[in-house]
């Protein structure tokens, strides 16, 4: 065992197969974000139980957000256990659930790593927003060329839909269309 002293979201992890981790609740998306990049076996972390939720949620839930769609894109993740908030001395104000997180390949191709995350972060920055409108919102980040061609050409079933209502193999999807079209 290595012990690493200095700022968990600046320091460089160093080759690791396993983390176990209370990770401090006020950062925790920066930290999940980092380690989903890195190859690792096992991971069992603590989070408020409302994060957890969010990185298991179902689409179509209020909790279904864009944590949702990168944690199943590099990892199973499952709630091994929900910790209440009266066990600890003094108690938090919330309570705490226990992660296990299997890191593993893609369940569904992207044609730009990069390209999908960036999507999704956009979508979902616009979440309230049907899709159309939630692209043409975010083409500052996003850079499609010719943004209104591009989003007319996409399907309009997947168009007339919040971000929130679609699968993240439907969001993949549609970033691999727009991915396409916008290489050409």
């Amino acid at each position: 065992m290595e012990i690493i002293a200095g700022d968990a979201l600046k320091v460089e992890f160093p080759e690791f197969d396993r983390v176990v981790s209370n990770l401090p609740y006020s950062i925790s998306s920066e930290i999940t974000f980092k380690l989903l990049r890195r190859k690792f076996k096992l991971g069992i972390l603590m989070y408020q139980y409302e994060f957890a939720a969010r990185m298991v949620s179902p689409p179509d839930c209020k909790d279904y957000s864009r944590l949702t769609v990168d944690t199943y894109y590099f990892a199973d993740a499952s709630i091994l256990m929900k910790v209440p908030k009266g066990v600890f001395q003094p108690a938090p104000e919330v309570d705490s659930a226990v992660v296990k997180l299997i890191p593993r390949p893609a369940p569904f191709e992207v044609r730009d790593e990069a390209f999908f995350l960036e999507f999704v972060a956009a979508v979902f920055s616009q979440r309230r927003k049907k899709l159309r409108n939630s692209i043409l919102n975010t083409n500052h980040v996003l850079k499609i060329p010719e943004v209104k061609e591009v989003v007319s050409q996409l399907p309009e079933n997947f168009m007339n839909k919040r971000a929130e209502n679609l699968t993240p193999e439907e969001l993949a999807s549609i970033a691999n269309m727009i991915f396409d079209l916008k290489s050409r």
